[in-house]
């Protein structure tokens, strides 16, 4: 197919209802997901269907069969014996959800996907971010199952390490998402050529700040560590308790501690945030482009009621709302520093 050029402002508007719909799935997959971790219900479905797993059991009969399947596995021996069906039947449902809503981002990417290459509305470069979008999807939903298949064998939880994978994915595909959006309604910055100066590279700094302390809140919430110590500033009366170096060798304790992963969580929350402050005062003068100064004020501002999320989910003890809403908070954390990234490139 020929290369197109320019995109038309309807065709702008297509693409960008179309990726915008399939970014806000991916939001609600976040917050799905979320739920399903805090009801226990991410080990529900023993089974990975891919083409047939679509429709839940119906019938009597076929959900006595799916929940005989869940009693053979670690969490119903370990943590749920003698779960009735009617408490199985709501485990079930948000896992369900969480794997059904995967399938529908999956449905609709694609066949617009179909129908606007065929519009022939991709150009070269646009068709691979596609075609990359598409496999991280893909691989999105070969990372969950093999994250569930840890919590199937011997110990019923999930490794901390494959749900940190998963959620860190997920946050790749929405910015990755954001990204294209954002390229798409700016053909008529894409004509001048990138800095990438130090405002540039500033924000990659603080967008590697920014993952690092995504991945110890993923750490906190497999290991379940926000449970303990719900106090704030302190660590039940201590800045630093006893138990943080309580493994050996000594590092493990940065990977598989609880109390560690939730003392480096809370702190580098603060670490981010001062950060990032610091690059507002730095480059706040730098340019007069008022996207990036927009960018460097949603920034921390998204930052500062992430942090009031976190400490409000602590200390009432992991709250399914409020502990939910601190996960989806960090989605629009990254979608504020996409944007940073993106408009400080032709900033100096």
């Amino acid at each position: 197919m020929a290369a197109r050029t320019q995109l038309s402002g309807k065709q702008r508007t297509q693409l960008t209802m179309w990726l915008g719909s399939v970014a806000l799935l991916v939001l609600l997959m976040v917050l799905v997901g979320g739920i399903t971790r805090l009801t226990h219900s991410g080990l529900s479905m023993v089974e990975w269907r891919p083409l047939m797993g679509t429709l839940p059991p119906i019938t009597e009969a076929q959900w006595q069969e799916v929940f005989l399947k869940y009693q053979q596995f670690p969490e119903y021996k370990q943590i749920n014996q003698g779960m009735s069906l009617s408490e199985f039947k709501f485990i079930f449902f948000w896992e369900f959800s969480h794997r059904l809503l995967g399938r529908l981002i999956g449905l609709v990417f694609f066949i617009p996907f179909l129908y606007f290459w065929a519009k022939n509305y991709f150009n070269s470069r646009l068709f691979k971010q596609l075609a990359v979008g598409l496999a991280l999807g893909a691989s999105q939903g070969l990372m969950g199952w093999y994250m569930v298949k840890s919590g199937l064998v011997d110990v019923p939880y999930v490794s901390h390490y494959r749900l940190a994978a998963h959620l860190i994915l997920a946050f790749i595909i929405e910015a990755f998402l954001l990204w294209i959006i954002f390229e798409i309604n700016s053909e008529d910055e894409s004509m001048q050529k990138p800095l990438h100066g130090r405002a540039f590279w500033g924000s990659v700094l603080l967008s590697a700040l920014v993952g690092l302390q995504i991945i110890y809140g993923a750490f906190v919430a497999g290991k379940k560590a926000g449970y303990g110590y719900n106090s704030f500033p302190l660590m039940n009366g201590r800045w630093l308790p006893d138990d943080v170096f309580a493994l050996s060798p000594a590092w493990t304790n940065l990977l598989q501690n609880s109390a560690m992963l939730q003392f480096i969580h809370r702190w580098l929350a603060f670490v981010v945030l001062f950060a990032v402050i610091a690059y507002v005062i730095l480059f706040w003068r730098h340019s007069s482009n008022p996207k990036f100064k927009a960018a460097l004020i949603a920034l921390p501002v998204s930052l500062v009621v992430q942090i009031a999320l976190g400490i409000a989910t602590l200390v009432m003890v992991v709250p399914i709302s409020v502990a939910v809403l601190h996960q989806i908070g960090a989605l629009f954390v990254v979608g504020a520093l996409v944007r940073l990234v993106y408009t400080s490139r032709l900033v100096d």
